[in-house]
């Protein structure tokens, strides 16, 4: 990606992992083709310390936290919890001006993989079943009631990629060059409120309608602007709530789902509704 392209927006559920600190980057210790760097972090007044490698043989990025009473801290598993302080030390890291562009490509190449692995656009040949929610109709409803018909984009579901021990993925994307929203397949499952699919369109849709751009050398994507067009979301609060109580269900196999959801007996169905 150039300096100039903006980046594409994602919508990836992610939750409060501390304050950050990172150490300062020996270049006597560091080989060209790799970085190995110390971090804290600050949680509930206790400083934790962690570790990440960068190198060019597998794996190409480890991070790990020496302080295992760390993990206990948070109610999702220890490998959602690593996925996201993973994209959040390397989010920090790759924006260093003294960062070797050897290590840069590296972090790059890594992102990119996670992100083709979690997240594909549908073609003929991974066709899904045929969609029980039409987001074209659902498209141009928000369209009309919330952007005055002004968003132009192309809206579609994504391929599920199927990848073992997955402890997140990406609600919906928004590619600002191709003026493209690609929505999670996972989005279609009956239990999953109608409101939800709506909201996760309306986040994307709102990219357009509140642009990224630069502040202080980094880009800016859910600013203030954008957070009040947000909320403006009949449901929002609703489809936040449902989210936080229900985000790991999204995370099993549809069929393992569905099962879920049947033994949990009629208070899921008041949902639904």
């Amino acid at each position: 990606m150039n300096q100039t392209q903006k980046p594409v927006q994602n919508l990836l559920k992610t939750f409060s992992l501390g304050t950050l600190s990172i150490g300062k980057n020996r270049n006597d210790n560091q080989e060209s083709s790799g970085l190995t760097r110390m971090f804290t972090l600050k949680k509930s007044g206790i400083e934790y310390v962690g570790q990440l490698r960068i190198s060019s043989e597998a794996p190409i990025v480890k991070i790990e936290v020496f302080n295992e009473n760390f993990f206990s801290e948070f109610e999702q598993p220890e490998s959602a919890v690593l996925e996201n302080l993973t994209q959040k030390v390397l989010g920090k890291v790759k924006k260093e001006i003294d960062v070797a562009d050897s290590v840069k490509a590296l972090i790059k190449d890594y992102i990119e993989g996670q992100e083709s692995d979690d997240f594909e656009l549908e073609s003929e040949d991974h066709g899904l079943p045929e969609d029980k929610r039409d987001i074209e109709a659902m498209f141009n409803r928000l369209n009309k009631e919330y952007f005055n018909g002004k968003i132009n984009a192309t809206v579609k579901w994504g391929r599920d990629v199927k990848t073992q021990n997955k402890s997140g993925f990406r609600y919906g994307s928004y590619d600002e060059n191709k003026k493209l929203i690609r929505l999670h397949p996972r989005l279609k499952q009956d239990f999953v409120p109608v409101y939800v699919l709506e909201l996760t369109l309306y986040h994307e849709m709102c990219h357009q309608f509140a642009p990224s751009y630069k502040k202080n050398g980094s880009w800016q994507s859910h600013h203030p602007e954008f957070k009040k067009k947000e909320k403006e979301y009949k449901n929002f609060r609703d489809a936040r709530k449902w989210e936080k109580n229900n985000w790991h269900k999204l995370l099993l196999p549809a069929n393992e789902s569905t099962e879920s959801e049947k033994n949990e007996g009629s208070a899921l169905a008041l949902v639904n509704d």
